[in-house]
C-alpha cells in the first residue's frame, strides 16, 4: 500500500510501504555519564525486531514464505518521528529552505528504496559519505526492504556564509536474514553555502553533511554495546550558572538538548577518541567522564560539570 506524500515544514512524510509491530519503548533509565559517554555509533543493521528497545533479546518467529506487513510506530510514538499536529502547508518552497533540504532527504531515501545508490550516494557532500560509491552500495546489499519517513526540517542554522538544517529521520524495512524487521529513528544533516561571492550553483545547493544512520559497510556493533542501556540521561551546571538536560538515545546515536523545560536542539553523533561528542544546528556538546563543554551558536564554549 502507497499514500501520498505531504511535503511542507510542518510534516513530511514518505511512505512507501504496507504495515513490524512496533518494539517495546525503550527504558529511559538514568545512568552515570560515563556510560552515557560510550554510546554506541548507530548502524541500523544491529537492530532487528528481535531486540527490544531496552537491549534484550526477545523470540523471533521462524521465517515464513509471506512475512507479515510493515507497521513502523507512528508519529508521537516510541520509536516513531515527533507528533507534529500543526496543520500541512500546501504553500510553495523555494530549493534553498528548510523545505528544500527536507525535499532533498525525501529523494535520498525514495532512491535507496529503488535501489538506485549511485544516484542516492551523488546527494553527499563530496567526501562527507565517508565511502566510496560501491561500498556505499554493496552497504545495502543486507537489506529486503529499505523504507524512511521524513520529519519537519528545523529552522536554517546560518553564519559566516554556510548554512545548515537537521532532518529528522525514521527508517524502517526488513533484513534478508530471517526476514526480520527493523526500525531506526535518526536525523540528516544538509549543508550548503549561501549566496557569497564565487559560490557556484553546487555549493549553493543542499547536501547531505552527515547523518546518524550512515551505511557502514561490513560494520559490526562494538563489543560494549549490548551492555549500553537504550537511553541514558544526564544534568549539566555550566560555568555561568546555567543548567541543560541531556537526553542520550544510544541506538539512534542523538542527544537532546533541554533547558528551562524547552528542547534547545537534538545533536548527531560524532567520532570522538574518547569520551562523547554531539553536535548540529550550530550546537555542541563534548564531554569525558563528568567534564564537559556546551557550546551555542556563535557563542564561546561553556566549561559544564554533570551533576548526581
Amino acid at each position: 500500500m502507497r499514500r501520498a506524500v505531504a511535503l511542507s515544514t510542518a510534516s513530511i512524510a514518505l511512505v512507501l510501504a504496507a504495515c513490524s509491530q512496533p518494539g517495546d519503548p525503550a527504558a529511559n533509565n538514568a545512568v552515570d555519564i560515563n556510560s552515557a559517554a560510550d554510546a554506541a555509533q548507530n548502524n541500523i543493521a544491529d537492530y532487528s525486531s528481535s531486540t527490544a528497545d531496552d537491549g534484550t533479546a526477545t523470540p523471533t518467529p521462524g521465517a515464513s514464505a509471506t512475512p507479515e506487513p510493515l507497521n513502523p510506530p507512528a508519529p508521537g510514538m516510541p520509536g516513531g518521528l515527533p507528533d507534529d499536529r500543526t496543520p500541512v502547508s500546501e504553500a510553495p518552497f523555494t530549493p534553498d529552505s528548510a523545505q528544500g533540504a527536507a525535499n532533498v532527504v525525501q529523494t535520498y531515501y525514495a532512491l535507496l528504496e529503488a535501489g538506485k545508490y549511485g544516484q542516492a550516494y551523488a546527494l553527499w557532500e563530496q567526501g562527507a559519505a565517508g565511502m566510496s560509491e560501491g561500498a556505499f552500495a554493496a552497504s545495502f546489499a543486507k537489506y529486503r526492504e529499505y523504507h524512511a519517513n521524513i520529519g519537519a526540517p528545523g529552522p536554517i542554522d546560518a553564519g559566516a556564509g554556510q548554512r545548515y538544517v537537521t532532518v529528522p529521520v525514521q527508517v524502517y524495512g526488513r533484513l534478508k536474514a530471517g526476514s526480520q524487521p527493523f526500525n531506526m529513528r535518526g536525523s540528516v544533516i544538509l549543508h550548503r553555502t549561501g549566496d557569497i561571492d564565487g559560490a557556484t550553483a553546487a555549493q549553493k545547493s543542499w547536501h547531505i553533511h552527515t547523518t546518524s544512520i550512515k551505511p557502514r559497510p561490513g560494520a559490526a556493533a562494538p563489543a560494549t554495546s549490548g551492555a549500553l542501556p537504550a537511553t541514558a540521561d544526564a544534568r549539566y551546571r555550566c560555568i555561568d550558572g546555567s543548567r541543560i538536560a541531556v537526553h542520550f538515545d544510544n541506538r539512534a546515536d542523538t542527544a537532546t538538548v533541554r533547558a528551562g523545560g524547552k528542547t534547545l536542539a537534538v545533536l548527531t553523533g560524532q567520532r570522538p577518541a574518547s569520551g562523547i561528542w554531539y553536535k548540529g544546528g550550530g550546537y555542541e556538546l563534548r564531554g569525558k567522564g563528568r567534564d564537559a563543554t556546551f557550546s551555542k551558536p556563535h557563542l564561546p564554549p561553556l566549561a559544564c560539570i554533570a551533576q548526581g
